[in-house]
């Protein structure tokens, strides 16, 4: 049974960057068979539009392997009040589960928008970066990944990010050290990648024992995404 399934959950996170759509009683019901961890309970959270989650009083949260951490977010068109109270919405998330920067994505939301402590950061685009020969090392964990996951990642020392406020306004900043490294964390999430993509080979975790197993078949293109600094 449990190989199997295993082999359905494959077919269901087979995209790289886009999940497939799936009932979400169908993939907590697979992945259930599939895993069986006492550690680790996955979500498949329902892909919001900004206003539909403007519509909650609570964002949910993902949790890895939920097919909504592989979504690429689409741009914001509207500056409007749905807008505004989910940017609300995320930053109370961030404050509830202590996150110093969150991705709307990782709250089921389909909005190019991350948040850096409490700055919004609508549409966000890296238009400069430090030259390759300062990527500094770090060691990063993920609240949507288990806890004992742990990834050694290169970011870059320095970022030039444009982006729009939630009010409309166009902005630029440089962001440097671990505001940078933060920065790029969020906005991987934003293009469905995770720290795990950013690993030379498939991560493992006791905590969540079928991750490497889930991950070796798209590991290679999913690093090469991660790693793209175009």
């Amino acid at each position: 049974m449990r190989r199997w399934a295993a082999s359905v959950l494959l077919l269901l996170l087979a995209s790289p960057t886009r999940p497939l759509d799936v009932g979400r009683r169908d993939f907590l019901t697979t992945i259930s068979a599939a895993t069986q961890s006492q550690t680790w309970t996955p979500t498949a959270l329902e892909k919001l539009t900004l206003a539909s989650a403007a519509q909650l009083d609570q964002l949910p949260f993902a949790r890895y392997p939920d097919p909504i951490l592989r979504l690429e977010a689409k741009p914001v068109r509207r500056f409007d009040a749905a807008l505004a109270k989910t940017v609300a919405l995320l930053r109370a998330a961030a404050r509830r589960h202590g996150a110093q920067g969150l991705a709307a994505t990782q709250c089921g939301v389909d909005a190019a928008i991350v948040l850096l402590g409490d700055e919004a950061f609508v549409n966000p685009r890296i238009v400069e970066r430090s030259p390759e020969a300062r990527l500094r090392c770090w060691t990063e964990r993920c609240l949507a990944l288990p806890p004992d996951v742990r990834v050694e990642t290169l970011r870059d020392e320095t970022l030039t990010v444009a982006a729009t406020t939630a009010a409309g306004v166009p902005f630029t900043t440089t962001l440097t050290g671990a505001a940078a490294r933060q920065f790029s964390h969020e906005y991987d999430h934003a293009r469905g990648v995770l720290i795990i993509d950013h690993a030379y080979d498939a991560v493992a975790s006791t905590a969540f024992p079928a991750m490497a197993r889930l991950e070796e078949p798209f590991h290679t293109e999913r690093r090469r995404r991660a790693w793209d600094r175009a």
